[in-house]
């Protein structure tokens, strides 16, 4: 029932029931709401087939020296008076209700598509919801949407700023994998695999898979650096596959990486390791795997960074919280310099040393070994001249005809690629690479953000938010042909 107004001037009150006296003789109606109230201060509704009797025109009159002309209080009253006062209050209420406006329209009306305008909304969330679940329980491979904290839009699929990280090995079967990682706009990194028997991607987010983890869920840095390495020693039984990034632990990046040490068995368990690893801000990180002169040796994983003061410096499997030596000086770099690093030349039957690419000013990429001596050399040659650090993005390199030449490939900040060759086991001679050709496939946007190499000559690019795979020509590195579309999956 809606109660009178007592306290906003210029609005009249009004029911939409009808109110009788205890004694009223119009409570005889059966049919009516009925509620008692013998004690109302209210005017009594009459039945509003009576209306036609009573003169609406003339104004409620109460008498308040005298309680039996009024039909107020519990007096008896007469009956034309008490008949006369319902009919006044009828028309006053008619009149109230007739023009009532609620936006300009009458209150039924109003009511009427306020109503309709709610239905409407809940259908659709309703459809939205049911959708959502739908498309989820058709693929474990779906995303949901997220906002992109780059940029405050929504992203359903690869963060604004994210980079990438690939890396491949082969199982004692025989079968090839890779594994491509980015982050998506929530910043879990996301890991796609491909095995070569089944020829089919498989999509984990490592950061769900720790969520658990007794060690804390991870955080990484939103657009951090991403590097990869993978190994597959069969004489000691080691395949594992390793992903390093940078978090900030008290107002300090580090490096923390995870690992996956049974990828055939075992694939959705990962291990997080945070390290002491403190880093020049936004640096950029590059990782290898060293297969072991000896049968029995399960190698050595090795990432390169920048340090605190600016140098390039590494760390391995030896020891990784320990203090590293700089490769190279801080004032030959520029902060947030690239890097790319590969597994050591063939020596004979075996595999040696590490070969380490570096962004140097004022603009160049040069290219530092660590050779059997166990010492770097900080500068063993230039690959690519006028490389100007503040348009370039990353590296990313990849060895070639069975590990006798390499490739590294520059991403520019306009999206395109730069590259240089280089032949021989000790990358003793170079040459740059001009007129990069995308074949093959359906053409797509080339301007990518951020690009991974595999050992096995596999190139990765982020362009338009979706991730591409290439196939280097390893004959001639100058075509790139294209093998699908890595993510998203649609």
């Amino acid at each position: 029932m809606a109660a009178a107004d007592h306290h906003h001037p210029g609005h009249e009150p009004y029911s939409t029931l009808e109110v009788y006296d205890m004694n009223a003789s119009a409570r005889q109606d059966a049919h009516k709401e009925f509620v008692p109230h013998p004690e109302s201060q209210y005017p009594q509704v009459a039945d509003p087939r009576e209306a036609s009797k009573y003169d609406s025109t003339k104004p409620e009159v109460v008498d308040n020296n005298n309680s039996n002309t009024g039909g107020i209080g519990t007096g008896t009253g007469t009956g034309n008076n008490d008949d006369k006062e319902v009919g006044i209050a009828a028309a006053a209420a008619a009149t109230t209700n007739k023009g009532r406006r609620i936006c300009g329209l009458s209150p039924r009306l109003f009511f009427l598509i306020l109503g309709i305008a709610i239905l409407v909304i809940i259908g659709a969330i309703v459809g939205g919801v049911v959708g959502s679940r739908s498309k989820k329980g058709q693929s474990s491979d779906s995303s949901s949407s997220s906002q992109d904290p780059a940029t405050g839009e929504e992203n359903t699929t690869i963060l604004s700023t994210s980079k990438l990280a690939a890396s491949n090995w082969t199982d004692p079967q025989g079968v090839s994998h890779r594994s491509v990682f980015f982050q998506d706009p929530a910043n879990a990194i996301i890991a796609r695999q491909w095995e070569s028997q089944n020829r089919t991607w498989t999509t984990r987010n490592i950061s769900a898979l720790l969520s658990t983890s007794t060690r804390g869920p991870i955080a990484p840095i939103p657009g951090t650096s991403l590097a990869s390495a993978s190994c597959d020693r069969r004489q000691a039984s080691k395949y594992e596959v390793h992903l390093w990034f940078s978090e900030t632990f008290n107002a300090t990046d580090r490096i923390s990486w995870v690992i996956s040490n049974s990828p055939t068995t075992d694939p959705d368990f990962w291990v997080y390791e945070p390290s002491g690893l403190t880093t020049w801000n936004n640096t950029q990180l590059a990782a290898a795997w060293q297969r072991c002169a000896r049968d029995e040796c399960p190698g050595t994983f090795t990432v390169a960074y920048q340090g605190p003061s600016g140098f390039i410096r590494f760390a391995n499997s030896s020891g990784w919280m320990n203090a590293t030596d700089p490769v190279v000086r801080g004032n030959a770099v520029s902060a947030g310099a690239s890097l790319a690093l590969l597994p050591g030349s063939r020596n004979e039957t075996l595999f040696d040393g590490l070969t380490l690419a570096s962004q140097r000013r004022p603009g160049s990429m040069e290219i530092s070994a660590f050779e059997g001596d166990a010492r770097w050399k900080e500068y063993d040659g230039t690959l690519l001249e006028n490389l100007d650090p503040a348009q370039t993005v990353q590296f990313a390199a990849t060895t070639m005809n069975e590990w006798s030449s390499a490739l590294y490939v520059s991403l520019l900040r306009d999206g395109s690629l730069r590259a240089a060759r280089t032949d021989g086991g000790n990358n003793t001679s170079s040459s740059e690479i001009t007129d990069i050709t995308f074949a093959g496939g359906e053409q797509q946007s080339t301007n990518f953000s951020a690009i991974a190499m595999t050992t096995d000559a596999m190139f990765y690019g982020i362009a338009d938010g979706q991730i591409w795979e290439y196939a280097v020509d390893e004959a001639d590195p100058r075509t790139f042909t294209l093998v699908g579309k890595v993510w998203p999956i649609i």
